[in-house]
């Protein structure tokens, strides 16, 4: 297969596009008492929909949808409706990434500076060695900058030129941070070089090949479609519909929208070893350096049975019931997926839902894969549900905790006038974030979140994010009686403080 660009710079297929179209194979008599597990979840777990796919041996045995897309309409979810899968997208960028090697546009291990020579990250050492393979692992210092993706820029190529102002809190390759942002970065640069954007080039080089037809790129093109899903949220009473997030600015770390039978052609692919219909699409080496561990995860595996859990590129590795297991998921504003595979027994799943952060995904994982190979049952769901109870008793303390002191600290008066505080703030690295007076407190919007501004005492607050649950302290400066100037703030727990200016 070859590639030439058409006017314009667009990516161009050359040869005609045979789509392998996926074997179907009977469903197998081990998977008799699917249906009547999963409505159970449903019901248990208060999910309202959800998609399942499974294959093996190189064909699809079962492909199906589950309660309903939307609740207020009752459409059902079939395996073509459309679901946000987020970081599960990762896969595809290290895939990408992988064909940009093997054309020997990049490789993994060159300083990222040949390429790429304004590129700079917050240490000089730093800028001056780090690869590829280190911002697609995980390992290049930088934790994930949560408070960045909730007020990102406009374009990823300022995702790019911000990463200098992100600071580490650890050393280069010292240990595994999971990151976002440096998907984002690997996944453009990676496009620079085979000279189209990301998303043409996850079209034409794998969504087109492998007659992936119904995914798309963001939760807009997504709402246009008829067979979508809607987002929910559950805070203890049940799921709420939540706003749908656009995630472009993520592009290469979470954007992708698809559905379970189009995920199903992905998995067959994956465990075809970069085959498609007759042809290679990738070399096999180098997708197998993808789906090989490149980085230890420490306390990554939770249960006794999923051991010795390490990240490749792309995709986290475990030994799961001794198998190999590679598999992603993700979270994004009211999604949760699952997409997995076991090479040695050549059979996988992908489980698409529209609950944010519901466990059920990995708990039909359990199900299916333990029914499929003969393997005595664990109590997958038991487990989830007391890790469920752990973690509500814990929010539990810390909700009462803030209904009778919500920034830790006694006072809660503020300092000035909540007039003295309003204004526009500006970082170079973070960008802009505008405070405002509403109904006798301030506020501050984050993406498309109002958070409030809650007063702790003097000029400090806790800015705190309603959907993410989590509070960042912000401490203005001024001269007593004066004008604010600025606030400070550390965007990361456990890194240094930095300004916000008042413009």
């Amino acid at each position: 297969m070859s590639f030439r660009y058409g006017s314009g710079g667009t990516l161009l297929l050359l040869g005609a596009l045979l789509v392998p179209v996926p074997t179907r194979a009977a469903e197998p008599d081990a998977l008799k008492d699917l249906d009547a597990f999963v409505e159970n979840g449903l019901a248990e777990w208060k999910v309202p929909g959800l998609s399942i796919a499974v294959v093996k041996d190189g064909a699809v045995v079962l492909s199906r949808g589950y309660g309903v897309r939307d609740l207020a309409t009752k459409e059902k979810v079939t395996p073509d409706t459309l679901f946000s899968i987020a970081s599960a997208t990762k896969s595809f960028t290290a895939t990408v990434a992988a064909m940009a090697v093997e054309e020997k546009k990049v490789e993994w291990d060159r300083p990222l500076k040949t390429y790429f020579p304004d590129f700079r990250l917050h240490d000089a050492a730093a800028t001056e060695k780090v690869t590829l393979r280190d911002l697609l692992t995980h390992r290049s210092g930088i934790p994930r900058q949560k408070l960045f993706s909730l007020n990102p820029p406009a374009t990823r190529r300022e995702v790019r030129d911000r990463m200098r102002h992100f600071e580490p809190t650890a050393d280069l390759r010292a240990d595994f941070q999971y990151c976002n942002e440096t998907y984002t970065v690997a996944g453009d640069m990676v496009a620079e070089r085979l000279g189209a954007s990301w998303e043409e080039l996850v079209k034409v080089r794998i969504l087109e090949p492998l007659g992936m037809g119904t995914t798309l790129f963001s939760v807009r093109e997504m709402q246009r479609a008829p067979n979508h899903a809607t987002p929910y949220i559950d805070w203890g009473e049940g799921p709420e519909a939540m706003a749908f997030h656009d995630a472009g600015i993520l592009g290469p770390a979470g954007e992708i929208v698809s559905s379970a039978n189009d995920l199903s052609k992905w998995l067959l692919f994956n465990l075809a070893r970069g085959e498609a219909g007759g042809r290679r699409l990738v070399d096999a080496a180098q997708l197998a350096r993808i789906q090989s561990p490149q980085v230890p995860v420490p306390r990554g595996a939770r249960e006794k049975e999923v051991l010795l859990q390490s990240y490749g590129m792309g995709w986290f590795l475990d030994a799961w019931r001794g198998f190999l297991h590679v598999h992603h998921g993700g979270v994004l504003y009211g999604f949760s997926s699952h997409v997995s595979f076991l090479p040695t027994e050549n059979v996988g799943l992908v489980v698409l839902a529209n609950l944010n952060g519901t466990p059920l995904p990995t708990i039909l994982e359990g199900f299916v894969y333990e029914r499929l190979l003969g393997l005595p049952p664990v109590d997958w769901n038991g487990r989830a549900r007391a890790r469920e109870a752990r973690v509500k008793e814990a929010m539990d303390k810390v909700r009462a905790a803030e209904e009778n002191d919500p920034c830790g600290r006694p006072e809660t008066k503020a300092a000035r006038p909540l007039e003295a505080y309003v204004g526009t703030y500006r970082s170079d690295g973070y960008g802009t974030i505008v405070v405002r007076a509403s109904e006798g407190a301030l506020e501050a919007t984050l993406w498309t979140d109002a958070c409030p501004l809650k007063a702790c005492g003097g000029d400090a607050f806790d800015l705190y994010h309603p959907v993410e649950r989590q509070a960042w302290k912000v401490t203005f400066q001024g001269a007593p009686g004066g004008p604010v100037a600025s606030f400070s703030v550390a965007p990361v727990p456990g890194s240094k403080e930095i300004a916000f200016r008042r413009e």
